[in-house]
Order: structure tokens, then sequence, then C-alpha cells
């Protein structure tokens, strides 16, 4: 498996580890739909928006569990993805590795592709998965480009798969656009987090359903 230093993939780490690790880091926006929530929930919400913003994302997680709008089974714990990207500035590259559930990506390729798809055939999954994250993983230079994802391999665990990409990039990562609606035509509480990394900036976007757009502004 490939892990880099900074990674939050770190190995034997639950989902529910990491559901509670992707609050760090500079959090920007999340907009959750409240409509699910009791009215002592929503309260709950608003207090934590205004105090402690960076707590949402694992208030949301929790409540969600506990009040049973998020699925919690063996198979999907939760519908949770990572994606990390690291941006090497001398190189002018873009790396990212993008992590789900294996049942949750197999699903998703198998519905588009009208037939049963499975990471244990590589060949037939590597340029289906490619064009799935090119359709939900949107990267813009400050400049408005499209940055273009490029297949860099993928790695699987038992219950997990890594998918590795690149893209290019010339100057400043500080001002990229990007959207992240990946599985959420299949899940509504489907949250897809990106920690973005330049040197020594860095900053984790987490993405709900119509979050939309967001301009990076990482910080040391």
């Amino acid at each position: 498996m490939k892990f880099t230093s900074a990674s939050l993939y770190k190995a034997g780490a639950s989902d529910r580890t990491i559901a509670s690790t992707v609050v760090l880091g500079n959090l920007v926006r999340v907009k959750m739909p409240i409509s699910a929530y009791t009215r002592t929930q929503s309260l709950m919400f608003t207090h934590i928006l205004r105090r402690r913003p960076q707590l949402l994302v694992i208030f949301c997680v929790l409540t969600s569990v506990l009040f049973g709008t998020l699925r919690v089974s063996a198979a999907s714990p939760l519908h949770l993805s990572l994606t990390e990207a690291n941006y090497d500035r001398a190189k002018g590259r873009i790396a990212l590795t993008v992590r789900m559930q294996t049942t949750d990506l197999e699903a998703a390729l198998s519905d588009r592709a009208h037939r049963k798809i499975v990471v244990t055939d590589p060949a037939e999954l590597a340029p289906l998965a490619l064009d799935y994250v090119r359709e939900t993983l949107h990267l813009k230079s400050p400049r408005g480009e499209d940055l273009r994802l490029e297949w860099a391999g993928l790695d699987v665990t038992d219950t997990q798969i890594f998918l590795f990409f690149e893209t290019s990039l010339t100057g400043s990562f500080q001002g990229t656009r990007l959207s992240n609606t990946l599985l959420q035509e299949r899940f509504a509480d489907q949250i897809n987090s990106v920690e973005l990394r330049d040197g020594a900036l860095k900053q984790t976007i987490v993405f709900a359903r119509d979050t939309g757009e967001v301009a990076v502004n990482a910080k040391p």
C-alpha cells in the first residue's frame, strides 16, 4: 500500500477514527442539510457553527450515527471518502490519493457500466474508475483552466480501495478551485474530505451535498 508521511490513511485506522481526523487543519465551509435533525440537534448545530466550526464534521457524523441517518454496517460503516492532494511546486505536479469503501466504488461503477465490476480485475476497473473520478472530482487552476486527472495506479485492501492520480499545475496552488461529488449520486449522506498540501501550507475541505466549488486558501 502507498502512504505518505502526512497521510490521513493510517494503516489499521478505523473509519470512525478517520471521520474524526478529517477535521484537523484549516477546515472551510461545510453545507449540511438540517432538515434531517430534530429541533434540539438544530440548536446544537447552530451553537457549534458559531463557537467551534472545526467540530462540525465530528458533530454531523456522530449525531447521524446515533439517530440512524448514516448507514452503519460491516460492509460500509460510513459513507465517507478521503482525498489527499500534494502539490510539488518544483515539478509542477499534484499527486492525488482517493480512498473509499471498495463495495461503494464497485456498486457505482457497476451501475454506470450496466454490468458487474469488481476490483479484482484492475484492467477493467482502471479506465472506468478514471472516467468516474474525472466526472466527480474537479480541479481548476487559479486562471480557471481545468486540471485533467491522469491515472497513476491503485491499491486494494480487504475493504478499502486507494486510487492514485496526477495532474499538472504551474504557479501557485492558492486560488485553485475544486469540487467533489464522489458517490453523492448514490448516498444522500456522502461526505468527501479533501486534504491539500503545498509544502508547509495545508487545508482540509469537506464536501457534503450542495457544498459546491471551493477555492484553495491553504495556511501554515
